[in-house]
């Protein structure tokens, strides 16, 4: 803040950013906290103002409330706001815009005290209170400690300084600040002082950003200092392992999914993105394209999320709220707020990641062209391009895809949280697309769905395209902002308006007629056969000039209805007619060309209604004799399970589970 002028409370103009300023205060009060922290400050003529920091997450506090009492605060261009409750406030939205010495800080107390005795502070004194500070587990004073310790030294005593940086570099790695604790753990080394425990040090933080091979590195260089110690093989083990996924995309989803639970979800497993290019497309943007041939079924992406809460609901209200003030629209998922907190928490304290980060697509929101720079030693965290970015880039996810399998085929609710994959974030989408995503904790998954040859873009769905392609359309303007391009929207758009009213109508009138059946209850045949004709109406009106190639998604629901029916009524040939109506609905246009399976995967949707459908005809080509027939549809609904789920850990246990 050195080129910037200092003013008072009183100097501040309602509803407007104070450029070039700054001013200083003192904490007077306790803070109250929830997504907010609020408190009272005061300045040293005594005017006092309410403070509000619009960017603290509380789970996140590792050594207590952000803005204890006697706290004293820099905040940097303040704005001042009129609430709609009549106060007037200073609003603090993005992290780096205020400094704190926290007035529970030794390192703050230990200056203070120096400062009324009329004494300086020791080198070995800065030592010694953030070895206390350390111990106390307070990590971020201990940090500082250590620095005032290193810059107070004389600059001949090499030796003290090594030790304090390699002292810094475990409190870094403890406070999970990865690049400052390698760049420490290296500083204390030179060709006369090599210590185990700094490359321990640093091969850990090195883990941590994810540079595996520089953590080998480091691991070995530890091991050969000191071969007895266990640590350093089994860290060196660990980053092999890393390092092998990274290179030839080799998982161990078998461990991957018994390792996820309740409490566990954040999975220790590397990126692999060999098979995938950014690049920038005709007409939407950048986007993701593949980097060689890669055939139906195989692993085009494994990537874990840069961000993803532990914390899964259903779309029910909460006290966890989030408005935006820019869009005018409220966040009532907590798993949605809280990846929003988190984002901001995690591009503060980790700079490295903010550049590919900040790279994502923002939408509409006007960028500075500062975000992500170091200003007076910390990262500029422009908390509204954040949330533009979380908006746009986003994903829904459960726990498991598999679990998520078992819940949509036995007609339950699974949980979800939200999370951000940057890699991911640059798939675009496309209602029939080439690959598909799963989840197995924090590692996101995508195979794809046919066969892709090099430098094809590789697109999946932003969420299960709307049967109705009026409804569709407007559901991806007002989300995205965008139209899609895709085959189906391209081709759907030349029919009339007239005709995608009556089809909309007849829909609503099958699900009408439907629901007129109580649930879990036999439902009569003369219902079963109306149900019949009114979907042989809707398929009527779907014009054969257009949809002769197309998948036909508002006669996906009627027939799976009609498939389930004839199933439970074992009546194999109707299960197999209205089994192969799904997949012909979701563009398998002729899937049994003389007597043999042939999908066409390139013009399919793969998702949960085709597996089903794929298992429906294994059942009923086995009950009419036909094996072979059989055998192909339960292959075919096997793949299908490796791509929705990620893998085929669990497939023979969904199948004996179905039957």
């Amino acid at each position: 803040m050195v080129d910037q002028f200092q003013i008072s409370l009183v100097d501040l103009k309602v509803e407007t950013h104070h450029r070039g300023c700054f001013l200083t205060a003192k904490t007077i009060t306790p803070p109250y906290q929830s997504t907010e922290v609020v408190t009272i400050i005061e300045e040293e003529n005594g005017n006092v103002a309410q403070l509000v920091l619009g960017f603290q997450d509380d789970s996140l506090s590792i050594s207590g409330p952000i803005l204890p009492v006697n706290s004293t605060v820099a905040i940097k261009e303040p704005y001042c706001k009129f609430t709609s409750k009549g106060d007037y406030v200073i609003r603090v939205d993005h992290p780096s815009d205020i400094a704190v010495l926290r007035g529970d800080d030794p390192a703050v107390v230990l200056i203070m005290q120096f400062v009324a005795e009329g004494k300086e502070v020791t080198a070995m004194q800065w030592k010694s209170a953030g070895d206390k500070a350390y111990l106390e587990k307070n990590y971020a004073s201990a940090i500082e400690c250590y620095t005032q310790a290193i810059d107070s030294s004389s600059p001949g005593n090499l030796a003290f300084k090594q030790d304090v940086h390699r002292k810094r570099a475990f409190a870094n790695l403890t406070a999970k600040f990865f690049t400052a604790a390698k760049d420490d753990a290296l500083a204390s080394c030179s060709e006369d002082v090599i210590d185990e425990k700094a490359y321990y040090c640093a091969g850990r933080a090195a883990y941590e950003l994810g540079d595996y091979t520089k953590s080998k590195e480091f691991f070995e260089n530890a091991s050969k200092l000191n071969p007895k110690d266990s640590r350093y093989k089994k860290e060196l083990k660990r980053a092999n392992s890393r390092i092998k996924e990274q290179e030839e995309g080799m998982y161990d989803f078998d461990s991957m999914i018994a390792s996820v639970n309740e409490q566990n979800v954040h999975l220790d497993h590397a990126d692999w993105t060999k098979n995938t290019m950014i690049k920038s497309t005709l007409t939407r943007g950048r986007g993701l394209f593949a980097a060689r041939d890669i055939e139906a079924g195989e692993l085009v992406l494994c990537e874990k999320a840069l961000c993803l809460p532990n914390r899964y609901d259903g779309e029910e209200g909460s006290d966890l709220i989030m408005y935006n003030l820019n869009t005018t629209s409220k966040t009532q998922r907590p798993a949605q707020t809280a990846l929003f907190l988190q984002l901001v928490q995690k591009l503060y304290n980790n700079p490295h990641l903010n550049k590919s980060f900040f790279d994502l697509d923002g939408g509409s929101y006007i960028r500075s062209g500062k975000e992500g720079s170091v200003v007076d030693g910390v990262p500029i965290v422009d908390t509204f391009l954040v949330e533009a970015i979380r908006l746009t880039n986003c994903f829904s996810c459960p726990r498991l895809s598999l679990e998520l399998l078992k819940a949509r085929l036995a007609e339950t609710d699974t949980e979800l949280s939200t999370g951000l994959w940057r890699r991911a974030a640059y798939l675009n989408h496309s209602c029939v697309p080439n690959c598909s995503r799963a989840f197995i904790g924090d590692m996101m998954v995508i195979r794809a769905t046919c066969n892709i040859p090099s430098g094809t873009e590789l697109v999946h769905q932003y969420s299960s395209p709307d049967e109705d392609f009026i409804a569709r359309r407007e559901f991806f303007q007002s989300h995205w902002g965008f139209e899609c391009d895709c085959r189906l929207c391209a081709t759907e758009i030349q029919s009339p308006e007239a005709m995608h009213q009556k089809r909309r109508e007849l829909v609503a009138k099958i699900k009408v007629e439907v629901l007129k059946s109580p649930v879990n209850t036999r439902i009569p045949g003369a219902t079963i056969k109306h149900i019949e004709r009114l979907t042989k109406k809707l398929e009527d009106l779907h014009e054969a000039s257009i949809y002769a190639s197309l998948p036909r998604l508002f006669l996906v629901h009627p027939t799976v209805w009609l498939a389930e029916q004839y199933r439970s009524l074992r009546n194999p040939s109707k299960t197999l007619k209205y089994a192969f109506e799904v997949l012909r609905n979701f563009g398998f246009v002729h899937a049994v060309r003389e007597g043999r399976l042939e999908l066409d995967y390139e013009k399919g949707i793969v998702n949960s209604e085709s597996f089903n459908a794929l298992r429906y005809a294994a059942e009923a080509y086995l009950a009419v004799g036909k094996v072979e027939l059989s055998s192909s549809c339960e292959a075919e609904a096997r793949r299908m399970f490796a791509v929705l789920t990620g893998c085929n850990v669990g497939v023979e246990e969904v199948f004996a589970w179905l039957e």
